[in-house]
């Protein structure tokens, strides 16, 4: 009986919508909580809660490096908190009461020469001046009172605002900017009509592609996103200040909704979902995510009434980038495709459920030794231990709805929940291969497969197989059997025989596959 060894499973990942007869061996149909590792599949870590209790419910959060430790600003819907690894503190402006946002979408943040800003397109833009706990947020200065602004964002020494509005009336196409700032200090102006100052506004012309909805700068150049359209925005001083172009530079694909576009880890490449597909670009190519398939999937399902809660980020350890998006009849994301880089200009996408989030953010833990001053026995120059405990580039994931912060890849749990990893191959007919290391493939020859050698380290999981007796037909499933990788050699969910079989795995416990290897018995055209 032949042997059938498929391996390189980390290289195509899930595929799904796709004609069967088109996948090739290593691909899955479903590829769930499942991630990318050193070319093979494992079940993703989970997110446990980090930085004890909040002071609110956490809907936005951005992490603040000072020159001695790392803080966390964050906020609800309506105060603003900060923490400094130890204590959270209420430090909500003092005058003007409290905030008056109503989503979790609404709020963005950026640094200004290590000055935080957090912005809901409501209130007057609040910063941050003395990284402190013992100092409130207060408005922005020089900020004109009748001005607000849905996405405020650093670019250099300037402020950038876009989704303007001047008392009250929506400039959805204006492109605002401050006067440059001093190192240490905010915007002294943003009137556009003095000529002693750089501040500037310019509307970009193509209102078909609808309101202006994000920005990222990427290298020295700062990208707007509208609805339909990409813009560039570059520094050239002078009189103009900025330059747009004569025209968008993608004239016909904009993004999808605020907060669904970040950076890769290396900082080389902006990622974005736009109306109908995932995109990257490195300022030159631009290039897709999805095939085709993917994109009819993706977009079938989220909501379209909430799709404006989606949002993306990047996990910089693992060089994975989660695109959060509700499925259908939800108002928040509950699902997500994770999409994995490094790999030249390939992508593997899995998926993700279960989603509890609103934001995600990678940035430094920092927590108090555990070690008390009372116990340490070492003089000062041979006490080798930390005063603090740092954890660079993690990500923390903002749970309002539980009052939780969660780190992310942390642990086998959920909050403290099992969850399973998945893999399910439908419409697998694969024979052997040829000298040149082709798959033979044949869905018109009856097939028959007993046992499975699985390339799998970790806990246990459970197996099972199933036959087709037509290509997209229904799939038969045999009862699935218990696999020990740390005692088991070979599991039996057979026999199954069919024009094509299926194959599925899953467990709850920590496990990655590498392969699997089949004895496939050729019975014959039938």
């Amino acid at each position: 009986m032949p042997e059938v060894e498929i391996n390189d499973l980390g290289l195509v990942g899930e595929v799904r919508d796709t004609p069967i007869y088109m996948l090739p061996p290593e691909a899955f149909n479903i590829a769930l909580t499942m991630g990318v590792r050193n070319g093979g599949l494992e079940r993703l870590l989970g997110w446990e809660q980090v930085f004890g209790t909040p002071g609110v419910a956490p809907h936005f959060a951005m992490p603040i490096r000072t020159a001695s430790a790392t803080f966390w600003l964050y906020v609800s819907l309506t105060k603003a908190y900060g923490y400094d690894g130890t204590t959270h503190t209420d430090i909500t402006r003092t005058v003007g009461g409290d905030y008056t946002a109503s989503t979790t979408e609404q709020w963005n943040g950026t640094l200004l020469g290590g000055i935080p800003l957090v912005n809901n397109g409501i209130d007057v833009p609040q910063v941050w001046l003395t990284i402190s706990l013992a100092t409130p947020l207060t408005a922005l200065a020089n900020w004109p009172a009748t001005l607000r602004a849905k996405v405020i964002r650093a670019f250099g020494p300037y402020l950038v605002a876009i989704g303007v509005s001047k008392s009250g009336t929506a400039l959805p196409h204006l492109v605002k900017w401050s006067h440059a700032a001093d190192p240490g200090t905010v915007p002294t102006t943003w009137d556009e009509t003095d000529a002693t100052a750089d501040a500037g506004e310019t509307d970009l012309p193509d209102v078909h592609s609808g309101a202006l909805v994000e920005m990222l700068p990427l290298g020295n150049t700062m990208y707007l996103f509208k609805e339909n359209s990409t813009w560039k925005m570059k520094y050239i001083g002078g009189r103009f200040i900025f330059d747009f172009g004569q025209s968008a530079w993608l004239p016909t694909t904009g993004i999808l909704a605020a907060r669904c576009v970040t950076i890769t880890n290396d900082g080389t490449r902006q990622v974005w979902a736009t109306q109908d597909d995932i995109l990257w670009h490195d300022g030159n190519r631009v290039k897709s995510i999805l095939d085709q398939r993917q994109k009819a999937r993706l977009f079938n399902e989220i909501d379209t009434t909430n799709y404006g809660t989606s949002f993306m980020f990047d996990n910089p350890p693992q060089s994975e980038i989660y695109f959060c998006y509700p499925g259908p009849g939800k108002t928040q994301p509950d699902r997500a495709l994770l999409l994995k880089y490094g790999q030249g200009d390939n992508w593997v996408v899995t998926s993700v459920d279960g989603i509890t989030f609103r934001n995600g953010v990678s940035g430094q833990i920092q927590t108090p030794s555990s070690e008390l001053w009372s116990d340490g026995t070492d003089t000062w120059d041979d006490d080798t231990g930390p005063w603090s405990q740092i954890e660079r580039r993690k990500v923390i994931l903002c749970a309002p709805a539980s009052t939780k912060f969660l780190k992310l890849d942390n642990g086998p749990h959920r909050d403290g929940l099992d969850f399973a990893g998945t893999l399910q191959r439908l419409g697998l007919a694969v024979l052997g291969k040829k000298r040149n290391g082709e798959w033979i493939v044949d869905f018109n020859r009856w097939k028959q497969i007993d046992g499975i050698w699985p390339k799998v380290t970790g806990g246990q999981i459970t197996i099972r197989m199933g036959s087709q007796r037509l290509v997209d037909g229904p799939v038969t499933w045999n009862p699935t059997v218990l696999y020990t990788p740390s005692s088991d050699i070979v599991a039996y969910p057979g026999p199954v025989s069919g024009r094509a079989v299926a194959i599925e795995m899953s467990g709850a416990s920590g496990w990655r596959v590498d392969g699997y290897k089949m004895d496939v018995l050729d019975l014959g055209s039938f």
